[in-house]
């Protein structure tokens, strides 16, 4: 694991939890930092595979806002959210870089629970209710687990 990729993520992560739209240009030297550091361990080519789960990412949860499962206190996801997303998709390879089942089975359950904490501390609410909100969270971040499995397993381990 690169520790300095973990750190920068939580970095933007708790940025995200805290301070939410307020914290964009924070979390926008926290990617810049994270794309530096993967660039540096995995070469350029790593970014193709990013940006694609930070798209998928931004869709999932765009269309969670427009479905009335998440909302924040704006219409539409939160540029900081996207910025989330982004640098969620930078850790992802060096998570890939873990024994086999380690990284879908993390991604698959610490999505949901970052979205239940976030609900909880008011950054956006889970609608109807937290467990609803839950049971259509859990099989897309599933989903998306997998994906992210299957474009970074063979290239970043």
């Amino acid at each position: 694991m690169q520790w300095p990729v973990l750190l920068l993520f939580k970095l933007n992560w708790l940025a995200a939890f805290f301070w939410g739209q307020q914290a964009v240009m924070f979390m926008a030297l926290g990617l810049v930092g994270l794309v530096a550091l993967q660039v540096r361990r995995y070469q350029w080519a790593v970014l193709i595979p990013c940006a694609m789960l930070s798209v998928v990412g931004v869709i999932l949860d765009f269309s969670l806002v427009k479905m009335g499962v998440l909302s924040f206190s704006s219409p539409n996801l939160p540029l900081f959210m996207m910025l989330l997303w982004a640098s969620f998709a930078l850790l992802l390879p060096s998570l890939a870089s873990f024994p086999k089942p380690f990284m879908p089975l993390f991604v698959a359950v610490m999505g949901p629970v970052s979205y239940y904490l976030a609900s909880l501390a008011q950054v956006f609410a889970i609608q109807p209710d937290a467990i609803l909100g839950l049971l259509i969270l859990f099989p897309l971040w599933a989903g998306f687990a997998y994906l992210a499995n299957s474009l970074l397993e063979k290239r970043y381990v």
